[in-house]
């Protein structure tokens, strides 16, 4: 019998003694805290995902549109976003220092943050080498109602 196999009580993977070692410090959310990024937030909806599709606008009226086959509106883009805003807040470490001892402002973190998050997602939802940018995935196969023949 295997060590993986035995049913007996399962050690912890953490001791105690390390999870001194691992400082966990959680930052309580305000709206004010998350509000004051909707600009950041609305910047990139302009850059990067009104420019990848024909339906999209930011005009508020036209905020439930849906965008390509992609199944989301600009509102839930907004609404991912400002999640994604929540996460890089509550990452953001005011001690941290790089290599050179200079410090990270919370705006620069935030908006890394979002650099990255709204690349992998634009990523994700076009494809840009097979076209202006707009999702080019076909319809039929996605929706797996292809002929065999």
């Amino acid at each position: 019998m295997s060590e993986f196999d035995s049913s007996d009580e399962i050690d912890d993977v953490v001791d105690e003694d390390e999870m001194d070692i691992l400082p966990v410090t959680r930052r309580k959310l305000t709206n004010e805290d998350i509000t004051k990024y909707d600009p950041m937030v609305d910047s990139f909806i302009r850059d990067s995902v009104v420019k990848n599709w024909n339906e999209a606008s930011t005009r508020p009226d036209l905020a439930e549109v849906s965008l390509g086959n992609t199944g989301l509106t600009i509102a839930d883009i907004k609404q991912y976003l400002r999640t994604e805003v929540c996460v890089a807040l509550m990452n953001y470490n005011p001690e941290y220092r790089t290599d050179e001892g200079k410090t990270v402002k919370e705006s620069t973190f935030v908006y890394g943050h979002l650099w990255k998050r709204i690349g992998s997602m634009m990523r994700k939802l076009t494809k840009k080498g097979q076209g202006y940018g707009i999702w080019m995935g076909n319809i039929e196969e996605i929706l797996w109602e292809v002929d065999k023949d």
